[in-house]
């Protein structure tokens, strides 16, 4: 996937046993079997399709022959949410489903190919007249701190109650139009601040166990999209036993050739003959980096099994196909529209179109590009170390598959996977325009004290210099920002500690650095109320005041206990300034810390910190 890349085709592979036919199940591939105000929205979508392409395109052909697999499975599992969660007022009288408050859909983004994680995953709708009063009353939407890097252009940030997953309504100025998403993932710190991969993965229904979190808060939904490089699965794989004799290959059987034989033969050796030792004899070490995407925290991914986890997913897709005799008219080449990419001449062409992809795309599409620090404008277009290899199976043209190819020891080895993605980014319909941000001198010992914070905690490595940066107001944030795994604190002093633990983590993980530019990019801030702080460090972080009633809202114990953003607030500032800094990934854009700065006792502190992510 965050743009990040996320393994779309490693869906719900260890899910849990499905629901019983006496149940009440939701969502399909198909129109005809979407529930009537499903298929009512995307009646509107389809006379929107045809407006802006000039040509008459009903409904049903829209949903089941047009839009890529990974769109709908965005649209069935989001409208599924809305539909499911229902609002209450203050007294409790009912408020209806959040699915009412839409109008219309005006598009909907599944995975996008190289694009923002904030473009990917989502659903653009109209809002009823009375959408944003109906969130302000209900008990179980809260307005939290607004979006002021991702969602441009929608800065009113609406997030439902309760822990992930969770419906975020991101909302323009004028309250009727919404970028709409749901986060499966916990935005934890430090883990989430390192995880470029939680960019894409963190609301694509089909990546990890986001279907187990799904239908853990709203049941009925059903997986009708299990798959594996694009071959539809009915049951899921076994699970992989905790060790294996079995000895894979370090070399491909065909030995050092062009890339057309590496990927015919690896095609061949999998889908045609069922050989899947001889089939991962292709595959790099780097492509378990695509498995590590669907964790919480990649570090975690089991290295030793991660082989023989694909090897079960091959034969599991293999399996599912059935006994083919040769790839003629098993796979399909498939052309992609991205610049960039040259197509190679070769003879198998009608089963798979080989492109030449230069060194920058590919960092975006690699995933262990996703989860490594580095500047990826640094990544230069060059061409000859990469390939991609483009292809629909069996027929399945809402599913392209992409496979990236480097050289591993001197052969051409897959290093990265990606399948259901559209690589055209269609630009977000009538998305308002991002608003002027003003800028403003900055304080000199602001700019001290938060370059002192930065530098004693990625650079110098002395944690506990960083940490006296952090005010005990600040410890309240632990809790908000906790990953579900992670238990409550039962004290001021418990949050402390592992505040400092998870300071000490993110240093050591990151390694040793020279210069703050190293490690950080500075994120433009798009809210219309924020001023932008000039210094001296603007290429490292972002500095910026904020409206007093932004400081009082964003405290700690505040928002902990119910406390919501301000619909309406003066324009009055000097009482808190706010930082935001993002890691450098090789392959694009990771989650954005934010902090609140104050002052206290004459010493500049951080009082409150979130994280941001698309």
């Amino acid at each position: 996937m965050r743009a990040a890349v996320a393994l779309g085709v490693m869906v719900l592979l260890l899910m849990p046993a499905s629901f019983t036919q006496q149940q009440l199940q939701f969502g399909g591939d198909s129109y005809a079997s979407l529930d009537p105000r499903k298929q009512r929205l995307v009646d509107h979508w389809a006379t929107r399709f045809t407006e802006t392409i000039g040509q008459k395109l009903d409904a049903p052909h829209l949903y089941d022959d047009v839009v890529p697999v990974s769109t709908k499975t965005t649209f069935d599992a989001i409208t599924h949410a809305l539909m499911t969660s229902t609002l209450t007022d203050a007294s409790g009288a009912p408020l209806g489903d959040v699915l009412a408050l839409i109008e219309r859909v005006e598009t909907v983004k599944g995975e996008v190919a190289g694009a923002r994680g904030d473009r990917q995953f989502r659903m653009y709708a109209r809002l009823t007249p009375g959408a944003l009063d109906t969130l302000e009353q209900s008990r179980e939407f809260k307005r939290g701190r607004d979006n002021t890097v991702y969602h441009k252009g929608y800065p009113i940030n609406y997030r439902e109650q309760g822990g992930v997953p969770s419906i975020q309504v991101s909302m323009a100025p004028d309250g009727r139009r919404a970028d709409i998403d749901v986060d499966y993932r916990s935005s934890s710190f430090p883990v989430a601040f390192f995880n470029g991969h939680l960019s894409s993965s963190n609301s694509d229904v089909r990546a990890g166990n986001n279907y187990d979190r799904h239908v853990n808060r709203w049941t009925g939904f059903r997986n009708w999209w299990q798959s594996f490089f694009g071959v539809r699965l009915e049951h899921a794989p076994e699970e992989v036993a905790n060790s294996s004799p079995l000895a894979l290959p370090k070399s491909p059987r065909a030995g050092r050739k062009s890339i057309d034989v590496m990927v015919d033969d690896f095609l061949t050796a999998w889908l045609v003959e069922g050989d899947i030792v001889a089939a991962m004899g292709y595959v790099s070490d780097r492509a378990q980096a695509c498995l590590a995407q669907d964790l919480d925290d990649p570090s975690e991914l089991d290295r030793g099994l991660a082989p023989f986890q694909i090897m079960v997913r091959l034969k599991a897709a293999h399996d599912a196909l059935g006994a083919r005799p040769s790839l003629e008219g098993l796979t399909t080449g498939v052309r992609f529209t991205m610049p960039g990419l040259k197509v190679v001449t070769q003879r198998h062409h009608p089963q798979f179109v080989i492109y030449a992809v230069p060194d920058d795309i590919a960092a975006k599409f690699d995933c262990q590009s996703q989860l490594m620090p580095g500047d990826s404008k640094k990544v230069r277009r060059e061409y000859g170390n990469y390939f991609g290899a483009t292809f629909n199976i069996n027929g399945r043209t809402d599913h392209p598959v992409a496979l990236l190819w480097g050289k591993d020891h001197g052969y051409w080895k897959l290093v990265s996977w990606h399948a259901g993605a559209d690589d055209r980014d269609i630009e977000v319909p009538d998305a308002p325009p991002a608003a002027t941000v003003a800028r403003v001198p900055a304080d000199v010992s602001l700019v001290a004290a938060a370059y002192g914070f930065l530098d004693s905690w990625l650079i110098r490595k002395d944690y506990d210099a960083a940490f006296r940066y952090l005010s005990e107001k600040s410890y309240a944030c632990y809790d908000l920002v906790r990953g579900p795994d992670q238990s409550p604190v039962a004290s001021a002093e418990e949050a402390a500690r592992r505040l400092r633990e998870g300071i000490q983590h993110t240093g050591e993980r990151l390694g040793r650095t020279r210069t703050l530019d190293d490690v950080l990019v500075a994120v433009p801030e798009s809210h219309a109320a924020v001023r932008v702080m000039d210094h001296p460090y603007a290429a490292a972080f972002t500095l910026v005041s904020i409206p007093d009633a932004f400081t009082d809202a964003a405290d700690c114990v505040a928002m902990a206990t119910g406390g919501g953003f301000p619909k309406e607030f003066p324009l009055q500032y000097g009482k808190g300034f706010g930082m935001t800094i993002q890691l450098r990934t090789k392959g694009g854009e990771a989650p954005v810390l934010r902090t609140l700065w104050t002052r206290e006792r004459d010493a500049w502190r951080i009082t409150a910190f979130d994280l941001e992510v698309p």
